[in-house]
């Protein structure tokens, strides 16, 4: 891997956050808000269901059984698996607080249970000797004396939702998770420092203030606070006024949206420049304000546009020809697959693919330039000797899809010695620490220049074209008439090299995304 200087980490975070404390603070916000809406709706479903599971065994098991199958299910799948599903699906705040609610119940539930089962039944029978019913044993006797129980379930749920709510950055809902994965991808340590602190930072203040809450309240003030019907009233008031607030801020994030291009990309590099590319030139040349959202990969890309959770994104001609559309057999000239994909997306999910931005950035696989010599390696076919001496390190997305390597692997019989599914930005680390001997690479990727990678021809012509073309919605098409002449002005403007230029600024010379887009689009009098 590549060595790691702790110093010049910290004070790359530091830098990387002063001259973005705007956007630090803004996403800081996004994530409390996501994480907070999801334990505070959990805490009003949760304690109840604890009550039910604590006094009925039968219902008890269904519930504790179906909130232990939410919490097994790992949160990236769980946050896959929302997406298509409809009204509570698609992308961005209110999927991924509905996740995170999920993830939330079980710890409230079990605690609820544990505190309640957990009072002296001598306590509960002298109750019921002074006359009270089983309601006012439930709300005076049982509820206060589990409320330090109850209490650590809810920490616990808030702290592991702080920590999970990073991954909801893979569905476009924000927070600081952006700056995590867009650190992993672009092999920068400060930017996923400028993350992953502030996270467990946050993480530790909410523990401390819910812990504070758990130690000073004491069991008697909790008796007189659910006691007194004055005091319940205006908790309750305050729980409707809570509730009301955030759908209000969600219902009104939700119309800027609507009234917003949203411009998605995928989780690498060069397709968040294609976003700030895009979204720099719709802003300088229309009314229209953009906004760019990242998203984990093909599959959450291409559901977001079919669903209009997002207005359009940059795809690849051969993803969609073999990856969306499932395509076997030969494949075509590069003119046949674009027509395609033209006339079928249009066809089938009501998406166009307008003019293609020139660059083709198809996969390839590349080896260090030693390794190359050595074995005297210049072709796929070569590699397949040694490919049993070698280690294979490659994004989990190309290891699956029918386009990648299963097909690769067929066609040319590699044997590799291990496969390792790696983060688009580490296959780079992996293969300069000699962790991995061979990756697969986009031939337009900014770290082939700095590595001084050599890409193997692939002989078989195995890969379709990936010409880079927008995607988009036709109905944005529809509401905004602009759009759709103003990008295929784009045609062709950049070729392979210039785009390898660009991945180069971001990923080696740590540049920022939006002035590389804009600089490029002012080089070519696109922009003001």
């Amino acid at each position: 891997m590549l060595q790691i200087n702790e110093r010049g980490c910290y004070e790359s975070m530091l830098d990387y956050m002063l001259s973005n404390m705007g956007l630090v603070i803004e996403k800081l916000i996004e994530h409390m808000q996501i994480t907070l809406t999801a334990v505070f709706v959990a805490v009003i479903v949760g304690i109840p269901l604890g009550v039910i599971v604590s006094r009925n065994e039968k219902a008890g098991k269904v519930i504790l059984g179906i909130a232990n199958i939410f919490q097994t299910i790992p949160s990236l799948a769980l946050f896959g698996f929302i997406i298509p599903l409809p009204i509570i699906g698609g992308i961005g705040y209110k999927p991924a607080v509905i996740v995170l609610f999920l993830y939330a119940l079980l710890p409230i539930i079990k605690n609820t249970y544990i505190g309640i089962k957990s009072v002296d039944e001598a306590v509960v029978e002298s109750a019921k000797g002074m006359g009270m019913t089983s309601k006012q044993i439930l709300f005076m006797v049982t509820l206060p004396l589990s409320f330090p129980i109850i209490m650590g379930g809810i920490r616990v749920a808030t702290v592991i939702n702080i920590g999970t709510a990073t991954i909801a950055a893979l569905i476009g809902a924000g927070g600081l998770g952006d700056f995590i994965f867009r650190g992993i991808s672009m092999s920068d340590t400060g930017i996923i420092l400028a993350g992953a602190i502030p996270t467990t930072i946050l993480a530790l203040f909410v523990d401390f203030i819910l812990g504070l809450v758990e130690n000073r309240l004491s069991i008697s003030a909790i008796g007189r606070m659910i006691t007194n019907k004055k005091i319940l009233k205006r908790a309750i008031i305050a729980a409707i006024v809570i509730v009301v607030g955030i759908g209000g801020i969600a219902y009104i994030q939700s119309f800027k949206v609507d009234k917003t291009i949203t411009i998605g990309t995928k989780n690498y590099t060069e397709s968040r420049l294609m976003g700030e590319l895009l979204g720099a030139y719709i802003e300088d040349n229309t009314n229209l304000k953009t906004k760019v959202v990242e998203l984990g990969g093909t599959l959450p890309a291409f559901k977001a546009v079919q669903s209009k959770d997002i207005d359009m994104y940059v795809e690849y001609t051969g993803t969609g020809y073999v990856t969306l559309l499932k395509k076997k057999g030969k494949v075509p000239s590069s003119q046949e697959v674009y027509e395609t994909v033209k006339k079928e997306f249009n066809e089938k999910f009501g998406l166009s693919w307008l003019n293609p931005l020139g660059f083709n950035n198809t996969y390839t696989l590349a080896v260090k330039k030693e390794i190359a010599e050595k074995y005297n390696l210049k072709t796929f076919s070569d590699l397949v000797d040694y490919s049993s001496q070698f280690t294979l390190g490659a994004t989990a997305e190309i290891l699956e899809r029918p386009d990648g390597f299963p097909g690769l692997k067929e066609l040319y019989g590699f044997n590799f010695k291990d496969i390792k599914a790696l983060d688009p930005g580490l296959r780079y680390n992996a293969i300069d620490g000699n962790q991995v001997q061979v990756i697969d690479a986009f031939s337009t990727d900014g770290k082939i220049q700095e590595l001084e990678l050599v890409i193997l021809k692939d002989d078989k012509n195995y890969f379709p074209p990936y010409y880079a073309v927008p995607l988009v919605n036709n109905k944005t098409l529809e509401e905004n008439t602009e759009i759709k002449p103003l990008l295929e002005k784009l045609e062709n403007i950049l070729d392979d090299e210039h785009m390898q230029k660009l991945n180069y600024r971001a990923d080696v010379k740590k540049e920022d995304l939006a002035s590389i887009a804009k600089d490029f689009l002012k080089s070519k009098n696109l922009i003001k």
